[in-house]
């Protein structure tokens, strides 16, 4: 990966050749910073302020990509007649279509009784916060003991194998989800949002800082892809160090364009 602010000359050049940009941004890490519950991670005015910015140029078209449920990255961004994508791609919101979602009820149910039980299971565990998205589970461990840890990720392999659906483990930063067995991912979700658009010469442009990202990253092939973080192995093309260089980022083209 190259800095962004390196290349930022090459960057511009290429968006100015594309007559629409597609932007696909997380939220946790992105445009705010990692906090220590989620219920912390709160937009800020400017953050806000310059997406709805960007939702107004009509070269442009916005989308939410996040580990969030739909409804809740929803009511925290805030925007309308934008894109949302929500538990990682099985639930997804356009302007055009509405909400689609990718689960059964059944696995919905069956989310709430494990849940039900790793609370009864996990109640001396200090820090642990476990959060039904609905179409997926995430146990949160950042504020838990490490020595904690891996007994929980047995017992969370143990219900995905007590399980009578097809659930599988999935890793993020500081949580472990289960998750219905699905080769949905965001980059799954990013292209069939780019398929519905009828535009010609479309650039997408990703920006994440999750191993989740990293399923848009590879798809990607013809976009810009940015990693939030330090330089680390990515199949992004491009690294800013965190938020506050995104913004900058975001704030540059809506000046260029603006």
């Amino acid at each position: 990966m190259e800095y962004l602010f390196d290349r930022i000359e090459k960057i511009l050049a290429k968006l100015k050749r594309a007559k629409c940009i597609f932007f696909f941004l997380d939220y946790d890490g992105t445009l705010t910073p990692i906090v220590s519950r989620p219920e912390q991670a709160i937009l800020s005015e400017k953050t806000k302020t310059l997406l709805l910015a960007l939702k107004k140029n009509p070269r442009f078209l916005l989308a939410i990509v996040s580990g969030r449920s739909l409804k809740d990255i929803r009511n925290l961004v805030g925007l309308k007649k934008i894109y949302y994508v929500g538990n990682h791609g099985l639930e997804i919101f356009t302007p055009q279509r509405g909400t689609k979602q990718i689960i059964s009820e059944e696995v919905f149910q069956e989310f709430s009784r494990i849940r039900n039980r790793l609370n009864s299971l996990m109640k001396d565990v200090d820090g642990i916060h476990i959060e039904n998205k609905g179409c997926i589970l995430a146990i949160h461990y950042r504020n838990v003991d490490p020595r904690r840890v891996p007994p929980i990720l047995m017992a969370l392999k143990k219900e995905i194998e007590n399980s009578g659906h097809p659930l599988c483990l999935g890793f993020g930063k500081m949580v472990f989800e289960i998750r219905p067995e699905s080769n949905i991912n965001k980059g799954i979700a990013v292209l069939e949002l780019l398929n519905q658009i009828d535009r010609d010469e479309v650039l997408p442009l990703y920006i994440g800082d999750d191993q989740t990202d990293e399923d848009a990253f590879k798809i990607l092939k013809r976009g810009i892809t940015i990693f939030v973080g330090l330089p680390t192995h990515s199949f992004a093309q491009y690294y800013v160090i965190d938020p506050v260089e995104v913004h900058a980022f975001l704030d540059l083209i809506q000046t260029e364009f603006g």
